[in-house]
């Protein structure tokens, strides 16, 4: 077989690449329903690497058996990754049911049968005409259906990743390592691939080889970074909580985390003292009911504690909303807590424990949030968190290793989250707030 092309040396070396990676996602224990069912996409892809060489290589003209052979593997991608995101974010109680989304896969391999049956040289001419569009009505029916089946399923895969992504904002304070967000971006690319082999097909400029090395390309690096998520999807009869890994050391003392340490460190001159959701509870009160319905509408997602999958906020709601003076009663004990004990110092704080602190539901609490508040438990916290990292950033001498360190003592999990979290809130890095704070305060002293 001859390369011909650097087409054919990134086809080759897919292949070969294909083939560990399904062995690494197939014996890895983490995620292990989902990394296995992604391995089969995988393998779909090599094999059709391997069909491309056999065919660029012109070994299809000597040898024809193997033409019209990969044409119902495009119907598996829709459904395996819709089902692989399936897998990342919730546990359906019936796993068979699920598989049913391959039915339209089997149907299209049992119409192609009769095809790939003919003799050697009909199947070549067959191969050759449609190489140049030349298509039956009932193939092109087949293959534009099989185009617009794995555009609704990957719409409905990404769909799936944003209610988890919302549902992991409502009961996690640090969501950096389990949020999904790189599954997003892979479901968004797939999707701009996906549309443009779509108009590949009806466009006179070649460009499906483009598309398809894209694809091989972008799938190999998702899957080695699959390879290395942490375990994000609970065990059977686990509540979220098992959805993060928590050391067992920090776990055993949750609820110590953040007892009998010293107060804070006062304000900076000239500055009074900010309260920890003083923040969150001026936003919430100046639009609660346009942010609690929009809370409502991001939080639909997989299932809270307890459950295997979040269900919809607003439907969680319906039958137990709180009154007025619930919400009012809820939302100052939690203020309370928060001035008191400053449970968001601990990194792995969960709705679930905090509700446990204050006595109350983990739903009416995340009802408050929403209402009074017009955040999510993610925001709420982190806000909280913020709020404390910038009474402390008031010291001229703070290097950035001992940013680093206020803001992991605050409850920030990492560098990358502490970050993400100041500048979303305060628009600056906690080094150019500390520096903005030191030159307003020598401007009032001068």
């Amino acid at each position: 077989m001859r390369l011909s092309s650097w087409f054919d040396v990134v086809y080759l070396l897919v292949t070969a690449q294909g083939v560990l990676t399904c062995l690494l996602l197939w014996v890895r224990r983490q995620n292990r329903t989902a990394n296995r069912i992604l391995a089969f996409p995988i393998a779909a892809i090599t094999v059709s690497c391997v069909y491309m060489l056999y065919v660029r290589s012109g070994a299809f003209r000597s040898d024809p058996r193997w033409l019209l052979s990969i044409d119902t593997l495009p119907a598996l991608y829709g459904p395996l990754f819709y089902l692989y995101a399936l897998a990342l974010t919730s546990r359906p109680k019936r796993w068979e049911a699920q598989f049913l989304h391959l039915f339209p896969f089997l149907l299209y391999t049992l119409y192609n049968i009769p095809r790939f049956l003919l003799p050697g040289e009909e199947k070549l001419a067959l191969a050759m005409r449609e190489g140049v569009g030349v298509l039956a009505w009932d193939q092109a029916l087949w293959q534009w259906g099989v185009e617009l089946q794995g555009l609704v399923y990957l719409l409905a895969a990404l769909w799936t990743v944003r209610r988890y992504r919302a549902a992991v904002a409502g009961e996690f304070s640090n969501t950096d390592r389990i949020n999904l967000r790189w599954l997003q971006w892979f479901l968004g690319s797939l999707l701009v691939l996906w549309i443009g082999s779509m108009f590949a097909r009806i466009s006179p400029v070649p460009v499906l080889g483009y598309l398809h090395t894209a694809l091989m390309v972008l799938v190999y690096v998702i899957a080695h970074r699959t390879a290395s998520e942490p375990q994000v999807v609970p065990a059977p009869g686990d509540g979220p909580e098992a959805r993060a890994p928590v050391p067992a050391a920090r776990a055993a003392n949750a609820n110590e985390a953040w007892r009998g340490e010293d107060p804070a460190p006062a304000a900076a001159p000239g500055r009074p003292p900010e309260r920890p959701l003083a923040a969150a509870g001026a936003a919430g009160a100046a639009g609660a009911a346009d942010a609690a319905g929009a809370a409502d509408a991001e939080e639909a997602g997989p299932a809270a504690a307890g459950s295997a999958e979040v269900r919809p906020v607003a439907a969680k709601y319906q039958k137990t909303r709180l009154k007025e003076s619930q919400v009012t009663q809820i939302a100052s004990q939690l203020t309370a807590l928060f001035e008191r004990e400053r449970p968001y110092r601990d990194p792995d704080l969960t709705l679930s424990t905090l509700a446990q602190r204050l006595g109350v539901p983990s739903h009416h609490l995340s009802q408050v949030l929403n209402d009074r508040f017009g955040k999510s438990f993610h925001d709420v916290v982190n806000l909280a968190r913020v709020e404390e990292l910038k009474r402390r950033l008031i010291d001229r001498d703070l290097s950035a290793e001992k940013i680093l360190a206020l803001g992991l003592d605050c409850g920030f999990s990492s560098k990358s989250t502490l970050n993400a979290n100041f500048k979303k809130h305060t628009g600056l890095t906690p080094t150019q707030f500390r520096d903005q704070v030191l030159r307003d305060g020598a401007a009032r002293c001068g």
